[in-house]
């Protein structure tokens, strides 16, 4: 038993209080921070997306490698997330970019079906 302020409270109480309030805290600074890219995530991942991003900086086409260094993924590769995923850090970065006059383009399969084309300009 401990004593609080003259009050006494089991060991059980005062660590499922404790967890309680991490979890609140987790919903909280989830909610609060204003994103709204959530991902719903399931045990065993399934989603296999084969992508390719090309990208056009004042009508000049980036090298893979410059691809890689701006966005922090590789130019071409296979994705284990949704592909919405994918889209939101591509607009996440160029929303920053003032000039307006660069081109993405991705193109990624789903788990194998046809390949879709989402481009931002």
């Amino acid at each position: 038993m401990l004593n609080i302020r003259g009050k006494r409270l089991s060991l059980t109480v005062l660590i499922g209080s404790a967890i309680l309030l991490v979890q609140l805290g987790a919903i909280a600074f989830v909610h609060i921070s204003g994103s709204d890219e959530r991902y719903l995530a399931w045990a065993p991942n399934d989603y296999a997306v084969d992508y390719s991003i090309s990208t056009s900086v004042h009508g000049r086409a980036l090298t893979p490698e410059q691809v890689a260094d701006r966005y922090g993924l590789p130019a071409h590769g296979l994705w284990e997330y949704p592909p919405q995923q994918l889209i939101d850090i591509l607009s996440r970065y160029e929303s920053t970019d003032a000039s307006g006059r660069d081109v993405v383009t991705l193109r990624y399969s789903l788990d194998g079906h046809p390949t879709q084309t989402w481009r931002k300009s």
